[in-house]
């Protein structure tokens, strides 16, 4: 077999593997969390490939270049060139774009460049651009016998010293002129000339279209541009009229009646990262900053007196200078300050949150301990946060102040970021003319159906003909993908980590590489599996173009259609990383001791008929944001609700956009501006909401499972209470790697240095002084049960687990690690190696360790990324756990495991995108599966 041949691989748990890759095959690598998966593909398969290119350029080169380890392995043979596209979500960069990535916006902006016609952005009339061969042209297709007069408009400034204007005029030979409409000789015209001049022009000749004339014609009109610069006007009588009209070229893009004119454009004229193209209030952005009334009242039923304004400055004791200012225009409007803020007068709200313009407020004052009156205007609270934000040069005003600011559409270009002019420059098509942001406003479906009903002229056919190609090829990369339903304008940062990788994707197939090893991390992450057959179909491509595809993956379809499969296991961690089986998915099938190929011989699993409400529901009403189409959608309480449907349905645009937008603003004052909808009803039900995404738990590499969940605070607290400690004098902040005493100075607490080795990739090294425990020698020297600070952060929450059994409060957040499948993590891993689907287990492990009071929202974001079957099974364990405690959750998913075991499920579509937002069906999974037209409900069947 022709194969890459890895021997002994040890990287992180792998068991000193050997493995054969077949080249030129789709494979796929599966098998627990934590089971090694990511270890063979991605830093022994992908580490080995991308370092042995990078040490095949030169040193000079490999200094620019991203600095690689060596993986742990004895040999990797027959290894290609290897591109990894992983999960990681799009950049938080405003100005990145689905088209600005995918390289489609570069194209767009080279097309309407050379072939954009431009119109005039105040009247929307065409302008065209004409030589002095298309003026000719169009003039002698007049009929024969037609008079021209033809007119060289003289500049406005010449105008004023008359006598100089007529002198100039006859010397070089004209003989007449045309003044507000009436042509006099210049001989006569000084004594005629009117008091008021709206337009001079020069009368450069008089013509009659007939045969043999062409020369002339040509000679005139060169002169009227030779004069004017970029116009010529021509006066035209055809001999069936009685009257002249008057008709205008210009050499530019100039309106002539408005005055409207456009220099030659350029693609950086389309670019709104360049000054020469960005709209000038927003710079490019599309969003500026506003003052948000609800963050002013971020609870509209609480009262005045009660505290409904978050008003800033003044203490408890002494009131602020706002703070007097909106009592004396309470005051001024007669308030009664006991009502619920929603049910006061909006003449008053109007007042005190956009001024009272010239009418004044009384305030008293005190001046040598008297008090007097002062009368002033008030110019409102948004009004005045507006000013301070923009004027101040303070850090800390402006830190204040933009707690009430909200990022709002720019009112100037309404979100579409270039200048008037340029979005005014379109493509013509069949049925609707598109600008370049209108463009990127279509979905990529619509763009490509739009493509096709594009007209260009014969003229530009063959420079504008391979552009729209290339754009036409990028659009369809993007829809094989199964992301047809994404607009071409939507921010890279909006997008899932799933939708990130097959853009990604969509690029390398656009490439058209041949040869190279790709790695993908569960490229469906996202996707329904009505979507999947097009993803499946992609890699295949990318396959049969000569290239070897290795896929991390759980999702059953992609296993059954792979050409090789190797699962990994049996368990996650320490006990993890072994080969259990490797062939074609039938032969794994035939293999005891896979547990991927015996759960790809199940039997399906009963479907949940729902359990019985108890709770009320909590109602969104109205929901009309992106593809919504005015929905109202009832979310049971108590219960665990599964939304799901095709890619592009609505369901991240329900549950994020809109619930967790607008509960975060009722329960934490959040700024994020919730999407268009009515109400929200029924969250009164609710005391908190709890997200549990996949976000990185932090940054820093000091960040890990012990930190976030609060065990290492549990466990600090304790060493600090030894006898060892108490004669010392050690507090707890002693067993903490991130502040001085305790830690290691050597290498501050990192556990390693790092040594520059110039053009040689940097070198990691244990700290001599510590041997990578973190720890100086006294603070190891204090034990527990024998075990040191250092030694409980490399336990695992299993071992961890065991060993402190005897501590109510650690016990509890350690048995919740291992109620999520986390048994196999170190307390002390490094929080920005744990994949998303790890981060969102810590969360939830998290959340069980604390006391429940019930009455919790719980949103989660696909749950079951990274997750094997078994590990689905323990999640649907600990989410029922959740739910059994009096709590809510609302779990946007397509794993069908979930959906099958969920209590009530919204299946949205019936498609994604313009073909989506609709309710299809609701309901427990047993009457899901009887509705025809349901996507889930056919793949629940």
């Amino acid at each position: 077999m022709d194969a890459i041949k890895i021997r002994g691989a040890r990287q992180h748990n792998l068991k000193n593997v050997d493995v054969d890759i077949p080249r030129g095959k789709l494979v796929v690598i599966t098998g627990p969390s934590g089971s090694g998966k990511s270890s063979l593909a991605f830093h022994t398969l992908y580490a080995e490939g991308q370092r042995r290119y990078v040490e095949s350029l030169s040193a000079y080169a490999r200094q620019f270049l991203e600095k690689l380890e060596k993986p742990d392995v004895d040999s990797v043979e027959g290894l290609s060139p290897a591109i990894a596209i992983d999960q990681k979500a799009g950049g938080g960069n405003p100005r990145s774009t689905i088209a600005t990535a995918t390289e489609i916006y570069d194209y767009l902006r080279v097309l309407y460049a050379a072939v954009g016609v431009p119109y005039d952005p105040d009247t929307g009339e065409r302008l065209e651009k004409m030589s002095s061969a298309d003026i000719v042209e169009r003039l002698q297709q007049r009929p024969e016998r037609t008079k021209l007069v033809m007119l060289a408009p003289v500049p406005f400034e010449e105008v004023n010293d008359v006598e100089r204007l007529l002198g100039d005029i006859q010397r070089q030979g004209f003989v007449r002129v045309r003044v507000n409409g009436e042509i006099l000789e210049v001989d006569e015209a000084l004594g005629q000339w009117p008091e008021v001049v709206e337009a001079v022009e020069i009368v450069v000749d008089r013509l009659v279209i007939r045969e043999g004339m062409e020369s002339r014609l040509a000679d005139s009109v060169e002169t009227s541009l030779r004069i004017c610069g970029q116009e010529a006007r021509c006066l035209v009588m055809e001999p069936s009229a009685e009257t002249w009209s008057e008709i205008s070229f210009a050499t530019s893009y100039r309106n002539a009646m408005t005055g409207f004119e456009l220099g030659t454009l350029t693609p950086q004229d389309f670019s709104f990262n360049s000054h020469k193209g960005a709209c000038e209030q927003c710079h490019g952005l599309g969003t500026d900053l506003y003052c948000d009334s609800t963050l002013i009242v971020p609870d509209a039923t609480k009262s005045i007196a009660s505290g409904a304004l978050q008003l800033w400055g003044g203490t408890k004791k002494k009131k602020g200078w706002m703070q007097r200012q909106v009592e004396a225009v309470v005051a001024h409007f007669d308030v009664d300050t006991s009502l619920p803020f929603k049910d006061l007068p909006e003449v008053f709200t109007q007042a005190l949150f956009y001024g009272m313009g010239e009418e004044k407020i009384t305030l008293m004052w005190e001046r040598e301990g008297e008090e007097m009156p002062w009368h002033k205007e008030f110019e409102g609270l948004c009004i005045t946060i507006q000013r301070l934000y923009s004027e101040t040069s303070s850090d800390g005003v402006k830190k204040s102040m933009g707690r009430y600011m909200a990022n709002q559409r720019c009112s100037a270009c309404m979100g579409n970021r270039l200048k008037p002019q340029i979005l005014a420059v379109k493509l013509d098509g069949a049925e609707e003319n598109v600008g370049i942001q209108e463009f990127c406003k279509f979905s990529v479906e619509d763009g490509l159906a739009w493509l096709d009903t594009m007209i260009l002229p014969a003229a530009k056919l063959e420079v504008a003909g391979g552009l729209v190609e290339e754009v036409r090829e990028r659009l369809g990369f993007l829809h094989e993908v199964g992301l047809g339903y994404l607009s071409l304008d939507r921010t890279s940062g909006s997008l899932s980590g799933g939708e990130s990788q097959r853009i990604r994707l969509a690029t390398q197939i656009g490439a058209g590489l041949a040869g190279v090893v790709y790695v993908l991390d569960e490229p469906s992450i996202g996707l329904h599996q009505e979507d999947n057959a097009r993803l499946i179909g992609a890699l295949k491509r990318l396959r049969d173009m000569g290239n070897t595809v290795v896929v991390v993956e759980h999702d059953e379809e992609m296993i059954r259609e792979a050409d090789w499969v190797i699962d990994i296991g049996p368990v996650a961690g320490a006990l993890g990383g072994y080969i259990l089986a490797e062939g074609t998915p039938i032969e794994v099938t035939q293999k005891s001791d896979s547990p991927t190929g015996q759960w790809l011989n199940q039997s399906p699993i009963t479907l949940n008929p729902g359990r019985e409400r108890t709770m009320g529901e909590l109602v969104v009403r109205g929901a009309r944001e992106h593809n919504l189409q005015n929905l109202d959608v009832s979310f049971p309480l108590g219960q665990i609700v599964c939304v799901t449907g095709p890619s592009g349905s609505g369901k991240s645009t329900l549950t994020n956009s809109i619930l967790k937008r607008a509960l975060a603003r009722k329960f934490h004052a959040a700024k994020a501006v919730p999407g268009e909808h009515d109400v929200i009803e029924g969250y009164e039900a609710i005391d908190r909401m709890v997200v549990v995404d996949q976000s990185p738990l932090g940054k820093s590499p000091r960040s890990n499972p012990a930190t976030y969940t609060g065990a290492l605070d549990h466990v600090r607290q304790i060493f600090a209470k030894l006898p060892l400690s108490r004669q010392r004098g050690y507090k707890a902040g002693r067993f903490s790697f991130n502040v001085r005493g305790g830690r290691c100075e050597r290498c501050l607490g990192d556990g390693k240095i790092k040594i520059d080795m110039h053009f040689l990739s940097d070198v990691y090294v244990h700290c001599d002084a510590c041997n990578g425990q973190r720890y100086n020698r006294e603070t190891l020297e204090v034990t527990y049960k024998g075990r040191s600070i250092a030694d409980v952060l490399a336990m695992t929450a299993e071992e961890a687990h065991a060993f402190f059994q005897a501590i109510p409060k650690l016990e509890v957040i350690l048995k919740s690690l291992c109620e999520v499948g986390l048994g196999y993590m170190k307390l002390g891993q490094a929080a920005n190696t744990l994949s998303g689907g790890e981060a969102q287990r810590v969360k939830l492990a998290t959340e069980l360790a604390k006391r429940s009071a019930g009455n919790a929202l719980y949103l989660l974001d696909e749950p079951t990324t990274g997750l094997h079957f078994q590990d689905v099974a323990v999640l649907m364990k600990v989410l029922k756990k959740l739910c059994d405690e009096g709590n809510s959750l609302i779990v946007v998913e397509h794993h069908l495991d979930v959906i099958r075991e969920a209590d009530w499920v919204i299946d949205l579509g019936p498609g994604g995108g313009k073909l989506g937002g609709m309710i299809v069906a609701e309901g427990p999974p047993t009457e899901i599966k009887k509705v025809k037209n349901s996507a889930t409900g056919r793949w629940l069947s």
